[in-house]
């Protein structure tokens, strides 16, 4: 299941989401868009759990999780042609 991680943090780094999403199981991370240089500005990623449980679980347990002073907001993506985790998969 394909999940979007919002709310990021600036200064937040692949290796902390890693940390954050380690325990639940394989996590294949498909990207980080860092937040601007405006301490305002948000970060974003894309987080791929290839079984739908631990999905459900990372949401439940990560969403409103504080990371570096902000709220992560975690939801299940649409499955969209050309996203990572759709690779491979096709609709029938």
């Amino acid at each position: 299941m394909n999940l979007y991680v919002s709310n990021i943090s600036p200064g937040v780094v692949p290796a902390d989401l890693q940390h954050v999403f380690s325990g639940l199981g394989e996590v294949l991370f498909a990207s980080l868009k860092p937040a601007g240089d405006s301490r305002t500005e948000k970060g974003y990623a894309y987080v791929y759990v290839p079984d739908d449980e631990r999905a459900r679980t990372a949401i439940a347990k990560l969403n409103g999780k504080i990371l570096k002073g902000d709220k992560l907001t975690v939801s299940p993506m649409a499955e969209r042609p050309g996203v990572i985790g759709n690779i491979g998969r096709t609709k029938s």
